[in-house]
């Protein structure tokens, strides 16, 4: 009897399925209760057409709309709904399931140019409410509810995400955020950056700061090659491809629309990774940047007490190990001070146990151990301060290669060519047992790099032990006129006589030559009115406004003292865009100097640019205590910009009628005398 209860449930499932399901529709509409927003949400659904008779389970790719978008289609193009033909169409006839989900906003979608989905456009302009709704939360619960409604392979592996434009960014975000749920992520023509985070802790997430997100990740990224944004497009797969831990795809589309083209493609790019059965694979080591008050990383919880704005940054995560500190803001911020961070690891380590912890503070160059107990899971929990630490779990058996130490903690460090340098490289013994026999070989496939003192043999290190190795080893760089040269180096670390370890980091080597700027001004706490370049719109052109301002703290004389707090601004003869003459822009300063500070990255809306993205620069202070006459090098930063509009560029017959955003960064030298 109970058998045959069973049997009647199951065939009216089935008829309730296929009488919901008919094969006829091509998609299907439905809403779900979302108790993270407190309201049912819309979402639509793409079924192959067996899916209501076929008993099997399938992959699930998520879809993301872009800008004045909905989960029904974009409306660009004359009414064209670009995408989801060709979705139909490749669901008819793969083993896949699609869903378009929804990123309405209703304060954001009051006409087409201002329907401005997930809730991440951030800034003063965006109003007090903006990031109040979390589209990572309702992601997680979105993919819950899909899982437990139909019949979807519930793993990583299978699932994916793939987006347009702003849904670009969703897809690579989101995936990047919620690396254990996404394996495999893609993106057309992805804005790429946006705001997010708590509300009133909200930071600038510029999606090619945090490609290391996706080192257990397979990500594909697609470009139009009319894309106004284009630009954007390339430096960010510059950033993946140089990114060996990420599996990473490029395609440019000869295409002159930012739209989705080249569907099918993409999507069998999702469906090969569907059979990579090592994504459902734990990482051996991992990375992830974080901008939460609370999130859960493969299994690591973490949460942060007395939450600014800011990421909680984790490094080689693994058994045994980790590096934590914070930053204000990426790829080169200070750490986030007054915060606490607790940090619970998996049940790795027995229940109820008591562990050796090997603590080396970043903030003190010092190594401190103490004891934790496991929980009863077998769970560590760790409370540390965002200032930078490398932990060790000590069990008297670890066989781990000495830990390179951060080489810079404000982010890749910046070099100054055609000169000896020593980068900073030392090594700690992170484990409980004496390292010996070890030798470190220093090297570079870029030819624009030399390095002398190369390899460099060790007898031995005990247990906390840091080695400098830093004279040990010499550098010179060589670059040529323009922009930061990237430069690569690698490092080869064998112990005990044959384990070995690689490991690579990456500098900035300054242009040559390196020009004053054509004009300067020093703003400590006086107002200024300077000619500014605004562009008129995407047809072209601009002009030079005036603009005043008040900024800095100081006796507002022009000129830097100990305590003032400074702006630096710079005059270009002849900016990116032909209309940009002798404009002023602020800078982003660097400097190893120890009586300066960085104090603000100051972040500007690009005039009339579509994609959210910002200028910045920076505020520093002066030390109190710097000696009046002190000469302090710098390195000024501005960047220019320009709608580049090109009337006779054309796709087959059809003229562009978008003009390319570019941009275009300018440095400077400059020696600021501290006065009286």
């Amino acid at each position: 009897m109970h058998n045959q209860k069973i049997i009647l449930t199951v065939i009216l499932l089935a008829v309730c399925t296929m009488q919901l399901y008919p094969a006829t529709s091509d998609f299907y509409d439905h809403t779900h209760y979302s108790a993270t927003f407190g309201e049912w949400r819309h979402y639509r659904i793409l079924l192959p057409p067996d899916y209501a008779t076929s008993g099997k389970y399938y992959p699930v790719i998520y879809y993301f709309h872009g800008h004045s978008s909905r989960y029904m289609g974009e409306p660009y193009g004359e009414g064209q709904q670009v995408s989801l033909p060709a979705m139909i169409d490749y669901v008819k006839s793969h083993n896949v399931i699609v869903v378009r989900w929804d990123g309405y906003v209703e304060k954001s979608y009051s006409n087409f140019y201002n329907g401005s989905p997930y809730d991440i456009q951030g800034g003063p302009a965006a109003g007090a409410d903006s990031g109040r709704m979390d589209f990572g939360r309702y992601f997680q619960e979105l993919v819950t509810h899909i899982d437990s409604v139909y019949r979807t392979i519930a793993d990583r592996q299978h699932r994916a995400t793939c987006g347009l434009s702003m849904g670009g960014f969703m897809s690579l975000y989101l995936s990047g955020r919620f690396p254990q749920l996404v394996g495999s992520a893609s993106a057309y023509n992805p804005g790429h950056e946006f705001n997010v985070g708590p509300p009133g802790a909200d930071v600038h997430y510029l999606l090619k700061n945090f490609v290391r997100n996706h080192g257990q990740s397979k990500v594909r990224l697609i470009r139009a090659s009319g894309d106004y944004i284009s630009q954007y497009h390339e430096e960010l797969q510059e950033l993946y491809s140089r990114t060996p831990e990420v599996d990473f795809e490029f395609r440019r589309e000869e295409y002159h629309r930012h739209w989705v083209t080249g569907l099918a493609e993409t999507f069998d790019f999702h469906l090969r990774a569907f059979e990579s059965k090592e994504l459902n694979d734990y990482p051996v080591s991992f990375d992830h940047d974080n901008p939460f008050d609370r999130f859960n990383i493969w299994g690591y919880d973490i949460s942060v007490e007395n939450k600014k704005a800011g990421f909680v940054c984790l490094r080689n995560v693994q058994m045994g190990y980790f590096r934590v500190y914070t930053r204000r803001y990426a790829p080169d911020g200070p750490a986030v001070e007054g915060q606490t961070l607790r940090i619970t690891t998996p049940g790795w380590y027995g229940s109820r146990k008591t562990c050796r912890i090997m603590d080396y503070s970043q903030a003190t160059g010092k190594v401190s151990y103490y004891s934790l107990t496991s929980s009863p899971e077998g769970r560590l929990t760790f409370l540390l301060d965002g200032l930078g630490h490398d932990v060790s779990v000590l069990n008297g058996k670890e066989a781990r290669p000495p830990v390179l130490l951060q080489i810079d903690r404000r982010g890749v460090p910046v070099i100054m060519p055609d000169a000896e340098v020593h980068l900073p490289l030392k090594f700690l013994n992170s484990c409980d047992a004496v390292a010996r026999n070890i030798t470190i070989d220093l090297s570079s496939r870029y030819p624009t790099v030399e390095i002398g003192g190369s390899p460099v043999h060790i007898d031995s290190l005990k247990p906390g032990e840091v080695i400098d190795l830093s004279d040990r080893f010499t550098e010179r760089f060589v670059s040529g006129e323009g922009d930061f040269q990237h430069c690569r180096l690698e490092l080869n670390v064998t112990y005990i006589d044959w384990h070995g370890h690689q490991e690579y980091f990456d500098v900035d080597v300054l242009p040559t030559p390196l020009a004053e700027p054509d004009s300067l001004q020093i703003l400590d706490g006086r107002s200024v009115s300077l000619p500014v370049f605004r562009q008129k719109g995407n047809q072209g052109g601009g002009f030079i406004r005036q603009r005043t301002v008040t900024e800095g703290k100081g006796n507002g004389d022009g000129a830097a003292a100990p305590g003032e707090e400074l702006t630096l601004w710079v005059r270009t003869p002849q900016g990116l865009d032909p209309f940009d003459k002798y404009s002023w822009h602020r800078t982003k300063v660097y400097t190893d100097d120890p009586y300066m500070t960085i104090t603000a990255d100051i972040a500007d809306p690009k005039g009339l640019e579509w994609t959210s993205s910002l200028n910045h620069s920076s505020s520093f202070q002066i030390a109190p205590d710097c000696p009046p006459g002190h000469r302090i090098e710098l390195v000024l930063e501005n960047e220019s910009y320009s709608f580049a509009w090109k009337p006779d560029y054309r796709f087959g017959k059809e003229l562009l009628l978008q003009a390319f955003q570019f941009h275009r960064n300018q440095l400077h030298r400059f020696t600021l005398t501290v006065g009286r």
